[in-house]
């Protein structure tokens, strides 16, 4: 079962809200309903119920299912950062497959926990890390800065790796950020089909979908002009 403590390392029960943990105890209730009843089964009475607490106690940390859902999508986001970070630096060695590793572990995150996966990038939740030029992992004036936070974070990983391939030889030295974006934009949406059942390999295992999405990202990385031509803006 998905939770908070698998975010965090550490043990998770339904004592921490005795111990005034409720907070994380809500989203932990909140993890497990998202991905067993859905968005729609996630409501503040269901997770009170579920955590053994009134129906009154999850409004002292969220006034709305909205900031509930924030907070659920930003730890979604830790999750994800410290999946693909741990993929990545079992490759340490090599750059190209390190990030060839962390497209494998962005796709296994997304395949195992879809409905989470969705929430994450919900627009109505705010502006995403994509295009975000800066380099700030929190904005002040975003209406959930836990979740902008959180969604940078992921980011940073990714750019960190194409800057650390740049420097091995095996990218092109273009803005990183712009790299990034081209190869996140293009692992979500193979990612996002195949959630929807809109791709042939949605009825493929992981080893299916890993050689597609290892494939595209490659072409992205490498590109699919004539060796040595580039194209000017």
């Amino acid at each position: 079962m998905l939770t908070l403590s698998t975010l965090e390392n550490a043990l998770a029960d339904q004592r921490a809200y005795h111990h005034g943990d409720l907070r994380n105890a809500c989203i932990d209730c909140a993890l497990s309903l998202l991905e067993t009843q859905g968005l729609e089964g996630l409501t503040l009475r269901a997770v009170a119920q579920r955590a053994g607490v009134s129906r009154s106690a999850p409004y002292r940390h969220f006034p709305t299912k909205r900031d509930l859902t924030a907070a659920v999508a930003a730890a979604g986001f830790r999750l994800l950062t410290r999946e693909i970070q741990q993929a990545m630096d079992a490759q340490a060695h090599c750059p190209l497959e390190s990030l060839l590793s962390g497209v494998d572990a962005y796709s296994r995150f997304g395949m195992a926990y879809p409905c989470l996966y969705r929430l994450m990038f919900a627009s109505d939740l705010g502006k995403g890390p994509l295009f975000d030029e800066t380099d700030a992992l929190a904005d002040e004036d975003a209406e959930f800065p836990e979740l902008a936070e959180a969604g940078t974070a992921s980011y940073q990983v990714l750019i960190g790796n194409l800057e650390k391939a740049q420097r091995n030889g095996l990218v092109h030295p273009q803005n990183p950020r712009e790299q990034a974006l081209c190869v996140w934009s293009t692992l979500h949406g193979l990612l996002s089909l195949y959630i929807d059942n809109r791709s042939s390999y949605a009825d493929h295992d992981m080893t299916a979908f890993s050689q597609v999405s290892r494939r595209s990202i490659r072409m992205i990385l490498f590109g699919m002009s004539p060796a040595g031509a580039m194209a000017n803006d």
